[in-house]
């Protein structure tokens, strides 16, 4: 089977030949490696695209994301502030609305006259065309209800889902359609699976019953959508997330990537039987600190674990910080190539 094939058969609910296994992201660590910052390679795509297809030629990932690292490029593309990192990735400055008033001047249509986005999308063609056959391509950013945090602040999100929920259904309105055209450009220029985001969502953030009531609608509006456009969709929460596992099948997110703080029994058993599932390698005190020997025990775990049945992807528990050494993620993707599943 080819690395894409692979992937999509664990995702289908059927077992492929041996364990799928990725990177989460890593944009800000695939050009920081390199000696780049992601704000000065963004008005390059073909340099973009040419160093992701290198990387990925070395650690053999069997997804490459191409657009991870830029999240908030959208919220500067509508008219926010947005401060780059010297080294990881950049940050929103301030809130873009000042109040639930201003979703109705925010044009979505201004994504596709941003020149960073748009070159994004171009990186994902070029990505694609080069190494898209073999491997499957996807594509990163916020889920609705992150990306509305990043446009209106998320103490106010946090304030208001008790004091105006109005104003935050308003705000996750605009985030739905924001996300939808983000992604949906991204697939027609070549990604296959999108990888959203929403660490907003987390269970050490909002509880249970705000996450029914603001995440799981928006998500699911978001997922019928990109699904229609030809996407399949990863949902990636971080933090502990262990109390609202069994909801989340329902969204129509394909796979559920969940940090380290889950436990990859729970997630079986709560999600198991319906979709995907991917995880969690611990990105830092694991990919970062421990020595590749390490990794492999680690990673092995996790596949003797939960990972035999076939439709469990081995990922770290969230992006890779700059400081991950490459010998560690060839570690971690190594141990799934090597781990045959039996028919």
């Amino acid at each position: 089977m080819k690395p894409k094939e692979v992937v999509l058969t664990a995702i289908n609910g059927q077992k492929p030949s041996r364990v799928p296994v990725a990177i989460l992201s890593g944009g800000a660590w695939t050009f920081n490696n390199r000696g780049f910052t992601l704000e000065e390679v963004l008005d390059q795509p073909e340099l973009m695209a040419r160093i992701i297809v290198e990387t990925n030629e070395q650690v053999k990932s069997d997804i490459v994301w191409p657009g991870s690292g830029y999240n908030n490029l959208s919220v500067r593309a509508l008219g926010g502030k947005i401060k780059f990192r010297p080294r990881g990735v950049p940050d929103v400055v301030e809130p873009l609305l000042k109040g639930a008033g201003d979703v109705d001047r925010i044009n979505p249509e201004r994504l596709r006259e941003d020149e960073g986005v748009s070159n994004l999308w171009q990186v994902t063609a070029l990505v694609d065309r080069a190494i898209g056959e073999d491997t499957l391509v996807g594509f990163s950013g916020w889920g609705p209800f992150s990306l509305a945090a990043q446009l209106y602040g998320v103490e106010r999100l946090m304030r208001d889902i008790y004091r105006d929920k109005p104003a935050v259904h308003a705000v996750l309105e605009l985030a739905t359609e924001i996300s939808f055209r983000y992604y949906e450009a991204a697939i027609r220029a070549g990604a296959r699976i999108l990888s959203i985001g929403e660490p907003t969502a987390s269970g050490d953030l909002i509880s249970r019953q705000h996450f029914e009531e603001f995440v799981l609608p928006y998500l699911g509006i978001y997922m019928k959508r990109t699904k229609e456009a030809g996407g399949l969709n990863l949902l990636h929460i971080c933090g502990n997330i262990t109390n609202r596992l069994d909801l989340i099948p329902s969204c129509g997110a394909d796979v559920l990537s969940v940090d380290y703080k889950v436990d990859l029994v729970r997630v079986r058993e709560a999600v198991g039987s319906k979709i995907a599932f991917a995880g969690n390698v611990n990105p830092v005190a694991v990919l970062e600190v421990a020595t590749p020997e390490e990794v492999v025990a680690v990673s092995r775990e996790c596949i003797e674990t939960v990972g035999l049945e076939g439709n469990f992807i081995l990922m770290p528990g969230c992006d890779l910080s700059p400081g991950v050494p490459q010998e560690n993620i060839k570690a971690l993707i190594e141990t799934g190539l090597n781990r045959q599943l039996s028919a």
